[in-house]
């Protein structure tokens, strides 16, 4: 099937550029409109922003797996979102059977994060074990290089509950070295984290990640002063990453719009969806979390790039944030919509907005896989 697509305003995150304009999308490619040709639908998105489907790099998506998973496919194409990253549901012990399952049976374009602990994220009442002779680098190892094409980043989490203050630096730093043994990168998760920020900063590398970095729990990105770490800053400065990541218990909403006016915006802006909050405040969805960003003072293409040109580039497929012809037709169409948005987070705040961003259609590899009701 074959669709024209007019009239809308094209984003392009690969270059950081806008037209107003038409585009095809033939045989799953990004293709010239040509008067010539037979489409299955000519859709007018006249008002709209035509753009590369969204990546969202951090969901739990093991429906089934873990207590938190939601399904896949339905989560996803109704958000515009044509490629996901699992956080790290899985480690070794559980990743090959769920990436024959629930991956391969998978529409959207699913890559993982493997966590480090073997006995991955199954429920909350038994939590990880980040012990460092625990950790199976061997078989660690062995997985990035059987699922190169899968796996993309060595997950941790540290917070409160999970381990103690005093073996953080050990467990973090084992996981790097086994991480640099694999060839990846390092994510941590630092909710409720029992070690400051800029500490922790400290022993990553250049293209590692620190996500949930706007989390208000004990360690925040903020300073007694309420300015952003030096450390963090300094980390920024050496190449480190760092993630919105906005969950359910994960995002808080002052410490975010301190930290963004002071110039301390996301590298990736991602849902980190679960079952607690899936459609519901205080997380909803990507396209709400986006919206966000773009109400704390965020120019809206340099947030669509949290969402799409920066993933794209993590995860080896930086085609996928391109409109260029002859590139991957995942394409969504949004509606950027000017609308009174109410926005909450776990610690009892709220944040009023005036704009969201609405998908109106998603195509992955040139198929419609969502149209809302109204539209088209």
């Amino acid at each position: 099937m074959d669709f024209l697509i007019k009239n809308g305003t094209i984003y392009d995150p690969a270059q950081h550029k806008t037209w107003k304009g038409d585009i095809a999308l033939v045989d799953g490619k990004i293709a010239a409109p040509s008067e010539n040709h037979s489409y299955r639908q000519v859709i007018d998105a006249e008002g709209c922003i035509v753009t590369t489907g969204l990546i969202d790099y951090h969901v739990h998506y093991m429906r089934g797996a873990s207590e938190g998973g939601v399904q896949a496919d339905v989560v996803s194409f109704c958000s515009g979102i044509t490629s996901v990253v699992d956080g790290g549901t899985a480690g070794t012990g559980m990743f090959e059977h769920i990436y024959r399952t629930i991956v391969a049976n998978s529409q959207v374009r699913f890559l993982n994060m493997l966590l480090v602990a073997s006995g991955g994220q199954s429920n909350n009442q038994y939590p990880e074990n980040l012990d460092p002779a625990l950790m199976d680098e061997k078989k660690i190892v062995e997985f990035f290089k059987k699922y190169p094409e899968n796996l993309v980043g060595l997950k941790t989490r540290i917070s409160h509950g999970i381990i103690e203050a005093d073996k953080v630096e050990a467990s973090i730093c084992r996981t790097v070295e086994i991480a640099e043994k694999a060839g990846t990168r390092v994510i941590v998760h630092v909710t409720d984290c029992p070690v400051g920020l800029s500490e922790l900063a400290s022993w990553l590398r250049p293209g590692d990640m620190i996500c949930h970095i706007y989390q208000g729990k004990d360690h925040t990105c903020l300073g007694e002063d309420g300015k952003v770490l030096p450390g963090l800053l300094e980390a920024r400065k050496r190449g480190v990453l760092f993630d919105a990541s906005n969950g359910r218990s994960n995002f808080d909403l002052e410490v975010c719009q301190a930290a963004v006016a002071q110039g301390f915006v996301p590298d990736v802006i991602s849902s980190d969806i679960n079952s607690s909050s899936c459609f519901l405040q205080p997380l909803h969805s990507l396209p709400r979390i986006l919206s966000k960003f773009v109400d704390f003072g965020m120019d809206w293409m340099d947030v669509l790039d949290c969402a799409t040109r920066k993933p794209a580039e993590l995860i080896g497929m930086p085609e996928l944030a391109s409109m260029a012809e002859g590139t991957t037709a995942d394409v969504v169409i949004l509606k950027h919509k000017e609308k009174e948005m109410q926005y909450t987070d776990l610690a009892g705040h709220e944040f009023k907005g005036n704009q969201v961003f609405v998908p109106q259609m998603t195509f992955k590899d040139g198929e419609c896989v969502y149209c809302q009701a109204d539209f088209a």
